[in-house]
């Protein structure tokens, strides 16, 4: 199957650009990352084979541990089968080659399978390795039970995507798409975070419903993936060939569907590019013009508000957990509070900017305009930085009210993380479809995202000690500020 082969490496070819280590010294960054991690998995798990747990525990460990890797990865699944419909370049050319519509889709279903379990692999193998150096095979299923777990949510993700396909529009799928993956992830998150939301005895009453009555942690269906996860190698088997046969099913049932929906998505393309006129036009004025334009691009473009709600979900437990300990606004800890909002603006910041850079459609009319670079990229920022300002006023503001002498510091912060980040996107323009990873290829990847974050965490950081009255404040923003400079790119830009 020579057309399989092909586009299985294509397939690949793009998670290695999409990745952490798709920029130029990408397999020097990979193998330090992973001497890196080993060496902190060999860690843990010096302190792990310490512990010694009954049966029962260990299958209630094992089954929260997949519920809720499987639960972030069916979310990931989810956005990033709704993103095919993004790729009308890709979907038109295949459409047009003798390749059956099932190879096609049997090779996107195992790219994205590859794709939710890339970083999980990175983290959870290291431990597993650690505890086999210690002659400990309790985690030796991560291995199998990873491939599992990822064929399995990435069937159901594709599912849910084609079947919204056949029920609605494509601008319709790709919205509710990312709707239903946000609200899996937040499930899943806020029900990791419940101690911190919930009192100490309820907690306890929801993580216990999930353990199994003393005589059923050895055997029965519904504790198979638990002990598959713990070595035992008839489970480990049976669901490695379980998962097999259903992404084959699944690629075998939905090529129809597959083919139906590639079609729409391609007249979709067509029909938006017909120019419907809506009786709005742009204000006079370049500047105008640009700056509406950019907006608009933000708030047309699919799933943004999804992925922008996670920043504000991710806040809920942080601000509980801070409210608790510290005693509510009564007391002066609870200023604290300030740093959690200065993490959400930088991340923001940076999903906005990558938008406004690299999801431009029209970025060579752009160029031909009479009006200069700057002034491009001032629009461009402009309409990331109020992007910013109108998702999180509400939030920031009811906590200025709550705690005002938090407000200087928040505003330092946030001021500094949303600038670094708006300019790091601006130089380093992040990845954010399967297109930009075609026309972006010697650029950092998704390197970007990880520099992006240590500055969101250095500025959270700066504002947590600012909060403290700590003159220690200084130096995360120093650090934060040099890192900045030196992504800036030279003379001839690589990316």
């Amino acid at each position: 199957m020579p057309s399989l082969t092909l586009l299985l490496r294509h397939e690949a070819r793009l998670i290695w650009r999409g990745s952490l280590f798709g920029g130029k010294h990408g397999w020097v960054l990979l193998i330090g990352l992973a001497i890196l991690l080993h060496a902190i998995g060999y860690g843990i798990a010096r302190g792990m084979a310490a512990i010694h747990l009954g049966a029962t525990d260990q299958t209630l460990g094992a089954t929260l541990a997949l519920l809720f890797v499987g639960g972030l990865m069916l979310s990931q699944a989810v956005q990033r089968a709704s993103e095919l419909l993004d790729d009308r370049t890709d979907l038109g050319w295949l459409l047009s080659t003798p390749v059956p519509p099932q190879h096609i889709l049997t090779v996107r279903l195992l790219a994205v399978a590859g794709a939710v379990s890339l970083y999980w692999l990175l983290l959870l193998v290291p431990l597993a390795d650690g505890m086999a150096l210690l002659g400990r095979r309790d985690l030796v299923g991560i291995y199998p039970m990873l491939v599992v777990l990822a064929l399995l949510v990435t069937c159901v993700g594709f599912g849910v995507t084609f079947a919204l396909l056949r029920l609605t529009n494509v601008r319709r799928t790709r919205a509710l798409a990312n709707a239903f993956a946000t609200l899996i992830g937040a499930t899943v998150f806020l029900a990791g975070q419940s101690r911190s939301l919930l009192s100490q005895a309820v907690s306890d009453r929801f993580w216990n419903s999930f353990a199994p009555s003393p005589g059923a942690a050895s055997g029965g269906l519904l504790w198979m993936p638990a002990r598959a996860l713990l070595g035992a190698p008839v489970p480990m088997l049976a669901l490695l060939a379980a998962s097999l046969a259903a992404a084959l099913a699944t690629s075998w049932a939905l090529q129809r569907w597959f083919a139906a929906g590639a079609q729409a998505v391609v007249a979709a393309g067509h029909e938006a590019g017909a120019a419907r006129a809506d009786g709005r036009i742009f204000p006079a004025g370049p500047r105008a013009a640009l700056l509406t334009k950019e907006l608009r691009l933000l708030r047309r473009y699919p799933g943004l508000s999804g992925l922008a709600a996670y920043y504000l979900i991710y806040l809920v437990p942080a601000v509980a957990a801070i409210w608790h300990s510290t005693g509510g606004a009564t007391s002066g800890d609870a200023r604290l509070l300030g740093a959690a909002p200065v993490l959400s603006a930088g991340e923001l910041a940076r999903l906005f900017v990558s938008v406004t850079m690299m999801g431009d459609e029209a970025s060579e009319l752009v160029a031909t305009a009479p009006v200069g670079f700057w002034a491009v990229a001032r629009a461009k920022l402009s309409a990331a930085g109020l992007g910013v300002v109108a998702i999180l006023a509400v939030p920031v503001g009811g906590l200025g009210l709550s705690l005002p002498s938090a407000l200087p510091a928040m505003a330092v912060g946030m001021a500094g993380n949303v600038g670094c980040n708006l300019i790091l996107g601006l130089w380093r323009p992040a990845p954010i479809k399967r297109t930009d990873l075609r026309r972006n290829h010697k650029g950092w990847g998704g390197l970007v995202n990880v520099v992006g974050f240590f500055f969101s965490a250095s500025w959270s950081i700066a504002t947590w000690q600012m909060l403290k009255g700590s003159w220690w404040a200084i130096l995360p923003m120093a650090i934060a500020l040099a890192a900045l400079r030196a992504c800036k790119p030279g003379p001839t830009r690589d990316s």
